[in-house]
């Protein structure tokens, strides 16, 4: 199939480099030019495992082209599938312009029947108003096809040719042989539904994954204060099949581009339809209070923050990304500073340079120098390389010892063998003592 990708974001690399590789002819088109001309000298603009050797290997076969020109891009081509941002606004709202100067572009220059797919994340309602927009001279021309992505940062590659299942809104039995011929390679259930309800299970599931988070962490809290073990819990309720165990570990609250957009998307959503979603408003509050809480716990420990040196292990939202879109160490390192802290940072992937004078903080070239003289460390992506840290000679650079571990990567009865004044998430100081279950 002739396909045209519109965005070189992370879902439209993503998408553009997998089609390629199951054989189509692929141009993704953006309007950055910087952009595309890193991409084509091998600098992709996300970090994502894999995804730089399967682009290259595409370029190299002619099958993957990139361009800012938008005739050459969607010139002859079947497939016009939409990848583009669609950020919150002020109000919660998903700001759609991208995608609607994309749509009228798409009006101004194709004149031929072609498949039009909504990949970005939009509001219910709006594949509707953009078929009423395009094929408002002509019926049928345009043959709109909502094709929600379910991709997880880290692990996008995988999540693509791998997936728990596709949804598919379409309108047409056309349209409905085009997407079960492109997703034929894939061995996963296909639901084919309307529009509007391929566009609420892409939001619901989110918010569904956004409540699962918030709700172990409030449970974790009150582990912490009851004096139980969050992992004998999270355990405990997770081998119940009608629960199951994803997302029950806790830490410092969810981040991305997903879950906090998507989940402020359906409170909107409530307010403009005058439903009560007063439960996503709370999944909300919840995830702000997780990352007060651990500010907390490091000014309760040092009797106050100002002129401590804190340490920062991690700045993307998630192991394996270079995202820090809502990232919860940011609003973390944010809370520090403006409480007096001085706060040194590492991440061995996000790129610091930008973000340091923005949040205040001095980067630092890998996490022995993010904790040597620091009063604490505060440990916020679950990185590989953290798990490898030499932890004896952590405890040795630092002024002393305070590990507060938002992501609970190290067993408790080891850091306080090795001298430290271990604080994980929902487990009190006595079952840090005694505790028996590991953490991986």
């Amino acid at each position: 199939m002739r396909i045209c990708v519109v965005g070189a974001g992370y879902v439209g690399l993503v998408s553009a480099a997998v089609f390629a590789d199951w054989g189509h002819d692929v141009v993704c088109l953006d309007n950055d030019p910087l952009k595309i001309g890193r991409i084509r000298a091998g600098n992709l603009p996300v970090y994502e495992p894999g995804l730089p050797e399967m682009v290259s290997r595409n370029m190299e076969k002619k099958s993957l082209r990139f361009t800012t020109d938008w005739e050459v891009a969607v010139k002859d081509r079947e497939l016009v599938m939409v990848a583009v941002g669609t950020p919150p606004g002020e109000d919660g709202h998903p700001n759609l312009t991208a995608l609607w100067n994309v749509v009228k572009s798409l009006k101004a220059s194709i004149r031929d029947h072609v498949l039009v797919a909504i990949k970005s994340t939009v509001p219910v309602g709006t594949c509707a108003a953009v078929s009423r927009f395009l094929n408002e001279d002509r019926e049928g021309r345009f043959d709109i096809i909502s094709a929600p992505e379910f991709l997880r940062q880290g692990s996008a590659i995988n999540d693509f040719m791998s997936p728990d299942r596709m949804v598919i809104g379409c309108r047409t039995e056309a349209a409905r042989q085009s997407m079960k011929e492109l997703f034929e390679p894939l061995d996963c259930p296909v639901i084919f539904t309307d529009w509007q309800s391929s566009e609420m299970i892409k939001y619901a599931a989110n918010a569904y994954l956004a409540m699962k988070i918030s709700f172990i962490n409030t449970i974790a809290n009150l582990c912490e204060e009851a004096d139980a073990n969050i992992y004998q819990v999270a355990l405990g309720i997770g081998l119940d099949r009608r629960i199951g165990p994803a997302f029950l570990k806790p830490g410092i609250g969810f981040g991305g581009s997903c879950l906090p957009k998507d989940t402020k998307a359906l409170v909107a959503l409530g307010e403009t339809y005058g439903v009560n979603v007063s439960l996503f408003q709370e999944v909300l509050r919840i995830n702000h209070e997780q990352r007060v809480r651990i500010v907390k716990k490091l000014e309760a420990r040092l009797e106050g923050l100002a002129g401590k040196r804190i340490a920062v292990l991690g700045l993307a939202f998630k192991a394996n990304t270079n995202d820090v879109r809502e990232a919860p160490a940011l609003a973390i390192i944010h809370q520090i500073v403006q409480a007096g802290g001085q706060v040194v940072a590492y991440d061995p992937v996000v790129d610091m340079k930008d973000l340091s004078p923005l949040y205040g903080f001095t980067p630092a070239e890998d996490a022995y120098q993010a904790v040597t003289h620091a009063d604490a460390a505060v440990l916020l992506t679950e990185w590989d390389e953290f798990y490898g840290l030499e932890l004896e000679r952590v405890r040795e650079l630092m002024n002393q010892p305070l590990l507060v571990d938002g992501r609970n990567l190290f067993a408790p009865q080891v850091m306080r063998q090795l001298g430290f004044h271990y604080i994980p998430v929902g487990i009190s100081e006595e079952h840090v003592a005694n505790s028996l279950v590991p953490t991986a």
